[in-house]
């Protein structure tokens, strides 16, 4: 049985005042559409919409300001 294959993708986006930021990934060339984690340095929720295997939304509960720090991963 083959090992499964992963891709990891993590970057981080600093903004300002926003109800979201549109992200891309599609440098990590992943295998399928990536499960991804989103943090912010201050206490807002975040969620993601319009996930694709290139690129995503994430959406925050409130207008925020500061740095937005998110994982990808693909597993084949």
């Amino acid at each position: 049985m083959p090992l499964p294959s992963i891709k990891i993708h993590t970057c981080s986006s600093d903004v300002s005042n926003v109800d979201y930021v549109d992200i891309n990934y599609a440098s990590a060339a992943f295998f399928y559409i990536p499960k991804i984690t989103a943090v912010t340095d201050t206490d807002v929720n975040t969620f993601l919409t319009n996930v694709t295997i290139a690129s995503a939304r994430i959406n925050f509960s409130a207008k925020y300001t500061g740095t937005v720090k998110y994982t990808a991963i693909s597993i084949k």
